[in-house]
């Protein structure tokens, strides 16, 4: 096991620029000026595949995963925010961790990013990715999960009736320090699609991990694999109501050539 230190830096350029790319993106509907057809929203146990808008839609439920990391607090979590009720062909072991409690199997959602074209590049299994944890002078590109980038967004009905979406990060907030001074900003992820829960079957259930972390399908790889970790705060003033219909949308952003 190697061994590692915790740091928080501020975000580079290029992660202001990814958040930029995901604030636009996950716009409200009404600004971004398509069409929504409510015709074509998942079922429940259904996903929704539109390869003509490259999107990947999923039936969620809200909850309040109350006294788990990260909710209403700052600390450090594994847990994604957004994950499936069930996985690897049973209950998912994280489901009461999750805000978005999505209704199908994880490996649906891995197909269905596949069908889409977005492709895992680096995957382990819970095992050996704790074998490449931390971030030191050894560290090398394959300590990292990496894979094409996706972005993400949640989108329900509020009480008036009106559909509004926000992105994923927008219910977070992130704590780092700088020069032994605590300040809060942003949470600024960069999303991609490593596969690794549904390639070896981890049964986590996870979708968006906010860490660099092999038990689900998509992590925030800013940091290698486990550590460190961001340090993030969910307000769940910024989520409608536990047991509000949501759905989650999912957009790659795949390469192509060489």
């Amino acid at each position: 096991m190697k061994s590692h230190f915790r740091i928080n830096p501020l975000p580079t350029a290029a992660l202001s620029s990814a958040l930029a790319i995901a604030m636009l993106v996950a716009s409200p509907l009404a600004v971004r000026g398509e069409s929504f057809d409510e015709t074509k929203l998942p079922e429940s146990g259904n996903v929704t595949i539109d390869k003509k808008k490259r999107e990947l839609v999923l039936s969620a439920k809200v909850q309040f995963p109350e006294g788990k990391p990260c909710i209403n607090e700052f600390g450090q979590r594994i847990q994604a925010f957004a994950g499936c009720a069930t996985a690897a062909g049973g209950d998912a072991k994280m489901a009461g961790y999750f805000v978005f409690l999505v209704d199908v199997d994880t490996e649906k959602v891995f197909d269905g990013l596949i069908t889409l074209g977005c492709r895992p590049r680096v995957h382990y299994s819970i095992l050996d990715g704790r074998k490449r944890s931390g971030l030191d002078n050894e560290t090398t590109e394959a300590d990292y999960l990496q894979g094409d980038p996706v972005v993400l967004s949640v989108f329900w009905k509020d009480a008036s009736g009106k559909w509004v979406e926000k992105a994923y990060q927008h219910f977070a907030t992130e704590q780092v320090t700088v020069n032994e001074k605590t300040i809060v900003k942003p949470w600024t992820p960069h999303f991609v699609f490593h596969g690794s829960g549904a390639i070896h079957q981890s049964g986590t259930g996870c979708i968006a991990c906010p860490c660099d972390c092999p038990g689900g399908i998509i992590a925030d790889n800013r940091f290698p694999i486990y550590d460190p970790k961001p340090v993030v705060r969910f307000d769940m003033s910024k989520a409608p109501p536990a047991g509000t219909q949501v759905y989650v949308r999912i957009r790659p952003i795949t390469s192509s050539g060489q």
